[in-house]
């Protein structure tokens, strides 16, 4: 039976033959659940309590299918590097002892192994595929090019997850609670208002088209006020040099060579004085 799990490319990336059928070093032994200590290393934050369950079901009634990967720690126990599913479930199922195929690895692979085993399998949600990426890039380097190639996404792909870490804590929070997809995430990204944009996007059931159109609009509406915002210095300065002779507030509005001067007052008191000083 070949580990299926962790995938041609994965072998390849790792440098490592993970075949439980053709390699004499990577024979399936039995091992008991509880001397088996989680894996640090693992990308994946929630896990699916019916899948879970469903799970459990499928190991009483057929046993585990497909060996976990593991290394051998000191004491008689090991440290799971893949297949944490499949060891919370046959937990769950009462299993005291689960197939494994035992390797030596490194922590710098070992990390790598439980990041694309999550990533390939698509266990992720987006905000945690998104962190597993950056580990990868920040940790041991690796460029988008060379997790497109290994990974079998597309560069494109890799750079939107990406991006998805830059929105703020609050919107990633409904990532993570599975309250935005991916595609309703992405639209976010930049947005001034992502959270109050993430929240209304939520609230109306929108799907990703609608998102999109929202932020657009938004931002033309900001884009506009922003345009009708804008005073020339010149003309700032014009206007207060008249509100000191007027003794008043002053505004200069140009249309073209030609334009406004509005004067305003905010009781008769200031009025008085006003036509006081143009009578003087």
């Amino acid at each position: 039976m070949t580990n299926k799990s962790l995938g041609r490319g994965l072998s390849a990336f790792l440098d490592l033959e993970l075949d439980a059928t053709n390699s004499e070093n990577n024979e399936i032994v039995k091992i008991k659940v509880d001397e088996i200590k989680e894996n640090p290393f693992q990308p994946r934050k929630t896990f699916d309590e019916e899948g879970l369950n469903s799970l459990a079901e499928s190991i009483k009634r057929k046993g585990v299918l497909q060996p976990i990967l593991a290394r051998k720690l000191g004491d008689g126990e090991y440290q799971l590097i893949a297949g944490e599913r499949r060891l919370r479930a046959s937990k769950v199922a009462g299993m005291t002892e689960i197939p494994a195929i035992i390797v030596e690895m490194s922590k710098e692979d070992q990390l790598e192994v439980a990041i694309l085993e999550n990533i390939q399998r698509e266990d992720l949600n987006p905000l945690e595929e998104a962190e597993a990426y950056k580990r990868l890039v920040d940790e041991f380097g690796r460029t988008q090019e060379e997790l497109s190639e290994i990974l079998g996404k597309s560069r494109s792909h890799i750079a939107n997850i990406l991006r998805l870490l830059t929105l703020p804590d609050e919107v990633k929070d409904m990532i993570r609670a599975g309250k935005l997809a991916f595609g309703h995430a992405r639209a976010l990204v930049g947005a001034e208002d992502a959270v109050s944009l993430a929240k209304e996007a939520t609230d109306q059931s929108m799907n990703v088209r609608q998102v999109e159109e929202l932020v657009k609009r938004r931002k033309n509406g900001a884009e506009k006020k922003n345009a009708a915002s804008y005073v020339d210095p010149e003309i700032a300065n014009l206007a207060n040099q008249i509100s000191s002779l007027v003794g008043l507030k002053s505004n200069v509005k140009l249309k073209g060579t030609s334009g406004v001067i509005e004067i305003s007052f905010s009781n008769l008191e200031e009025l008085d004085a006003f036509v006081r000083r143009l009578n003087v």
